[in-house]
């Protein structure tokens, strides 16, 4: 009978210790880091053991409220919702773009003497996942636009790779809208540099099939844009 029991309780201990192998291990608690942005918000970012997902914590400043949890898409790309509004992280060396909607920024850690920034590796030193910086600029870009030249100008990216021109408060053109680089180039008559940026227009009612621009300024209160096609510089205040 003895003989019997410690068998059943060996088996019981086998398969205890099958599941927790099948389990893993527990998790490493990763910390929490907080960061403050160029537009004056502030968060905290927590990552998963797997790096699969982070959490991000609103600060008493911020671009949204609450927490607020992304997955992984790639890399070091993390997307979310919050409130209604899409939510992408990226990050690169200590140094992370945070998008809320409309609305981009870039954020750095604030200064710690408990733990060092969390790094995120840079491509130029062989670790992590370069940005794709076209896709950060077809985030950033989206929203509308007024003319410093002429008030009465405003042009609109939509999300959805649609555009719109409008004049004292009336639609006058609309199109689609695309960026490109060297890197991942559309076919055009001039030559493209490295580390550019470049947006094609393609508006109803213009001459040209395809207005090409280079983008030389992008914040989240300016726009600026050289006409490549026919010179010209186009620059633009946010609207708010």
């Amino acid at each position: 009978m003895k003989a019997l029991m410690g068998a059943v309780i060996l088996i019981v201990i086998l398969i205890g210790g099958y599941y927790l192998l099948q389990q893993g291990t527990p998790a490493e608690d990763l910390g929490t880091y907080a960061y403050t942005c160029e537009n004056g918000s502030q968060f905290t970012m927590s990552p998963a053991a797997d790096m699969k997902s982070i959490k991000l914590s609103a600060g008493s400043q911020g671009m949204f409220t609450g927490d607020v949890t992304l997955s992984q898409v790639a890399g070091t790309r993390y997307e979310g919702n919050v409130s209604g509004s899409a939510v992408t992280f990226v990050g690169a060396g200590e140094e992370v773009q945070l998008t809320v909607g409309n609305e981009s920024t870039v954020c750095n850690p604030v200064p710690s003497t408990e733990s060092p920034p969390w790094n995120w590796g840079d491509p130029g030193e062989g670790g992590g996942v370069k940005q794709d910086v076209g896709l950060i600029v077809s985030e950033s870009i989206v929203g509308r636009w007024r003319s410093v030249e002429d008030d009465k100008f405003t042009r609109e990216f939509k999300g959805d790779g649609t555009a719109v021109d409008t004049y004292e408060g009336k639609d006058v053109t609309s199109g689609s809208w695309r960026v490109f680089t060297k890197e991942n180039p559309l076919k055009v008559a001039f030559p493209l540099e490295e580390n550019v940026v470049y947006v094609q227009m393609t508006m109803q009612g213009t001459q040209a099939d395809n207005l090409n621009f280079k983008l030389t300024k992008l914040t989240p209160e300016e726009l600026e844009l050289i006409y490549m096609d026919g010179g010209g510089v186009l620059r633009f205040k946010a609207i708010q």
